[in-house]
């Protein structure tokens, strides 16, 4: 008897092994696939299917299931950077993107103001945004013979905001009182030129050149 019950526990063992064998392995039920996002500049707000993850580049997101998905990176005065990937399980995916300067060009507006029975003249303007200031250059005559001079203000980049607390424009003067002139000489029908060096004060801080020209 206790033959008979040795024998058929070890034919169910058998029948059971076989059974495991013949079975496929199911995959594991978390398979998951990982997103690293990069970027340059780094610290852009990643966004996942229009949700905002809480990451900022560099970062990974993990757990995802396997899928293609559509995200974009937002940095504040940068263009918003918008990408797609493909996630697979087990797998880490790579997103790279170089962000592009969101703001416009420099633009500068001037004006000017006539003083002392017309002899005399001074110049103001107004920014588009706010700028670090390197240098500004007046190219003006002296007389109306044709004579003119150049003159050089160094700034060294000085911030030069466009917009006072109230989110006025603020003004501008040339010459910029601390040159010691309030006034330049006023020349009927001659051109005054007008520099301007500097960098955007935000985003990727792009170097200007700007080339003014007024004519009274």
């Amino acid at each position: 008897m206790k033959v008979l019950t040795i024998l058929f526990l070890t034919l169910i063992c058998l029948i059971f092994l076989r059974c495991s064998e013949d079975s496929p392995e199911s995959p594991p039920a978390n398979s998951t696939g990982k997103l690293f996002v990069q970027s340059n500049p780094s610290g852009a707000h990643i966004y996942l299917k229009g949700i905002n993850t809480g990451k900022t580049t560099p970062d990974t997101i993990k757990n995802l299931a396997q899928g293609t998905y559509d995200g974009f990176l937002y940095l504040q005065y940068y263009d918003t950077a918008y990408f797609t990937a493909t996630v697979f399980n087990n797998t880490t995916t790579t997103i790279d993107s170089s962000l592009k300067d969101g703001l416009p060009m420099v633009e500068f507006l001037f004006d000017f103001q006539i003083a002392f029975n017309d002899d005399s003249v001074r110049f103001n303007f107004t920014i588009n945004q706010d700028v670090t200031m390197d240098s500004i250059k007046v190219g003006r005559p002296v007389n109306s013979t044709g004579t003119s001079v150049t003159d050089k203000y160094s700034y060294n980049a000085k911030l030069f905001e466009a917009r006072d607390q109230s989110g006025n424009l603020i003004k501008y003067y040339l010459p910029p009182s601390e040159s010691g002139l309030q006034y330049y000489p006023a020349i009927q029908n001659n051109d005054y030129y007008f520099s301007m060096f500097g960098h955007k004060a935000y985003g990727a801080k792009l170097e200007f050149r700007s080339y003014y020209l007024v004519r009274l």
